[in-house]
């Protein structure tokens, strides 16, 4: 009969585990920056709090600028905030400019979708076209206005010096606005993950990853915070460029951590 080794068994570790700083505007992420547990995002650098979102808005202005993966956010906080009004600015298509308020408790988000390249189905007027560098220029910016930005679904198919190009304009976009008010938050939201194969060789995530290490490079010397919605949406496994509404609210909740 074979003889086996010794086994050796520890003893569980019945020490307490340190509590970890709350998450906070500036933080760095780690890599990977964090796991799913229980159907919720836990990052491994800090901890989220529990933040009640209509008196953590309160007196906000925020800007969510870029794609349709930024518009989930828009439509997220209509759902869930009931005293949030829409506001009709007379424009077409689902691409519009949106715009929502909460008069009493001084609450205005908008959603404007970033400028060329657009690729999809829907259409849009070219009148409301806006580059994000003008936009961000036109914003004056102070300690309660917060400015998320969502950049690279749809240059996937594109050469990725159109890409660098966009990222660099938006950098110095934002490196003028927090010369003139450097108490604005500015945050990135980086690229979600998509389907594997849906028209893959223009789409794949081969592409995303790569322009998701490219955001993380040009923007590193600036006052901003990253929401990893690669690693989010990887950890949950979503294979969706439009992943569903619990996913979008983890990353709505990082947001929420920074601001308040």
């Amino acid at each position: 009969m074979e003889k086996f080794n010794t086994i050796s068994v520890s003893k569980c570790n019945k020490e307490t585990v340190a509590m970890k700083e709350k998450c906070k505007f500036g933080m760095t992420s780690t890599i990977p920056s964090g796991h799913v547990w229980r159907n919720t995002w836990n990052p491994v650098s800090c901890s989220l709090a529990t933040v009640k979102m209509k008196e953590c808005l309160r007196g906000k202005l925020i800007y969510l600028m870029g794609d349709s993966t930024i518009r989930q956010w828009m439509e997220y906080f209509k759902a869930s905030i009931n005293t949030l009004k829409s506001v009709d600015l007379h424009e077409s298509g689902k691409l519009q400019h949106q715009l929502a308020v909460d008069l009493d408790r001084n609450i205005n988000i908008q959603w404007q979708k970033h400028c060329y390249p657009l690729i999809g189905s829907m259409t849009y007027s070219v009148k409301e076209m806006e580059y994000l560098t003008r936009a961000i220029d036109r914003t004056g910016g102070e300690k309660n206005t917060v400015i998320v930005i969502s950049l690279g679904q749809h240059f996937r198919p594109f050469p990725i010096d159109v890409f660098i190009r966009r990222a660099l304009n938006v950098h110095k976009a934002i490196q003028h606005l927090l010369l003139r008010s450097p108490d604005t938050m500015v945050i990135i939201k980086t690229e979600n993950i998509r389907e594997m194969y849906n028209d893959a060789e223009r789409f794949s995530d081969f592409h995303g990853y790569i322009q998701y290490l490219i955001i993380k490079d040009i923007f590193q010397d600036l006052s901003v915070s990253i929401i990893d919605a690669w690693d989010i949406t990887i950890a949950y496994g979503t294979n969706n460029v439009h992943p569903p509404q619990h996913v979008v609210g983890n990353q709505i909740n990082i947001l929420l951590n920074y601001i308040c």
